[in-house]
């Protein structure tokens, strides 16, 4: 879907494909969403002898105008390994793990999960009644990693965290299900 571009004094201004009858200016439209990816980054310990370690990273991958450009720009940045490292000599590798598209209000619009060399989407919430349970049990799988930390069960933890922010995935801002939804199922059609 390509939206229509109409000039306003001189000024061109994009039709808005998520709300009727607005438009926005076409430099912003193009940056309407952030597409970022959170994974791990592998460094060289100071004895090479003790190997290597992670640590976490968020990565900024880019911006564009619709949903389905931020799910093409995060699958084409998994695909083809284009995660940029330059900032960070020191860096062997990054290992993504989880990508977010987002609106200019920092509103979550897609999650979607790295798997292999592709990107599983995380289908959002149909409901606010939905989206209380899934942040009550996200809740309750971070106070069951913060006991496994606690215990120094520090994998257990890790795997807990992980599955939190996976369901967490599904708490899609309302203003952004619908449109979501469509984007992955246009995907799996």
């Amino acid at each position: 879907m390509q939206p229509k571009i109409l000039f306003f004094n001189g000024e061109p201004f994009v039709t808005n494909p998520y709300r009727p009858s607005s438009y926005i200016r076409q430099d912003v439209f193009h940056k309407q969403f952030s597409v970022t990816c959170v994974g791990e980054v592998e460094y060289r310990e100071d004895d090479p002898i003790y190997g290597t370690w992670w640590s976490s990273c968020t990565l900024h991958i880019g911006q564009c105008g619709l949903v389905e450009q931020a799910i093409a720009l995060a699958e084409t940045a998994l695909a083809d390994d284009l995660f940029d490292l330059s900032e960070d000599a020191l860096a062997l590798c990054f290992a993504p793990q989880l990508f977010y598209v987002k609106d200019p209000a920092h509103h979550l619009v897609l999650c979607g999960e790295s798997t292999g060399h592709r990107v599983r989407w995380i289908r959002p919430v149909d409901s606010n009644g939905q989206a209380t349970s899934v942040m009550q049990e996200v809740e309750k799988l971070y106070r069951q990693a913060s006991f496994e930390s606690g215990w120094d069960n520090y994998e257990s933890a890790k795997q807990l965290r992980k599955t939190a922010s996976l369901l967490a995935g599904r708490l899609v801002h309302s203003n952004w299900r619908e449109h979501s939804r469509a984007a992955i199922e246009a995907l799996a059609n």
